[in-house]
């Protein structure tokens, strides 16, 4: 009999404690909501973007927030890192670091823009320098080229090699590393911050492994 008394207190207390897990479990949804939510860092996406793709809005449970809520956001490729902050009871702050397009891409009608890391931004304004080609673009060679040539207005790209045009001026070579010896050969000069995309008499250069050729 007495066994038969323990073992039902010890079930009462378990279905108490749940009770209470649970009573705790709906007040905090209900004692503690989100008032406010912050969203910095964001030059592209707006903050209601960012709540909505989170489920972080005012209203739900402050406690309850977590940053894996910041997931979703990861995918968005304008978005290179999130995190979330808890500034105050019933605060929360969405911190965002966003990408910026160094270059613009043309992929058949579609205009992209284009990361320092190589991710392709769909929607940036147009920036130089512009990229064009057929074909797969070669994402990694076009970086190193827009690093190379900051100032270029249009690099293109094909089977036959790449191009470099900066107003009438144009510098073609059979691959990436050719472009690069020539530039870091034409910056030799009175200054180490010389253009290699200055005017010059020349209006197409043609960079091989053997030399240069120079037409006007």
């Amino acid at each position: 009999m007495r066994e038969s008394r323990g073992r039902g207190s010890l079930a009462l207390r378990a279905l108490l404690g749940l009770l209470l897990m649970a009573s705790l479990a709906v007040g905090s949804r209900v004692a503690l909501p989100v008032e406010e939510v912050e969203v910095v860092g964001n030059r592209q996406l707006s903050p209601g973007y960012v709540r909505q793709v989170t489920g972080l809005e005012v209203g739900s449970p402050w406690l309850w927030a977590r940053p894996q809520q910041l997931q979703p956001l990861l995918q968005n490729p304008w978005v290179k890192a999130a995190r979330l902050e808890r500034p105050a009871p019933g605060r929360l702050r969405i911190v965002l670091e966003e990408r910026e397009p160094i270059a613009s891409l043309r992929l058949g009608p579609e205009l992209y823009g284009l990361s320092a890391d190589g991710v392709l931004l769909p929607g940036a304004p147009q920036r130089a320098p512009l990229l064009l080609g057929q074909g797969q673009a070669p994402l990694a060679d076009l970086l190193l080229l827009v690093q190379t040539f900051p100032d270029a207005e249009r690099i293109r790209f094909g089977v036959g090699g790449y191009q470099v045009e900066k107003g009438e001026l144009r510098v073609w070579a059979k691959n990436v590393r050719e472009l690069q010896d020539w530039a870091k050969a034409s910056r030799i000069g009175p200054s180490a911050a010389t253009n290699p995309l200055r005017p010059s008499g020349a209006e197409r250069i043609y960079v091989y492994s053997w030399g240069v050729s120079a037409r006007r």
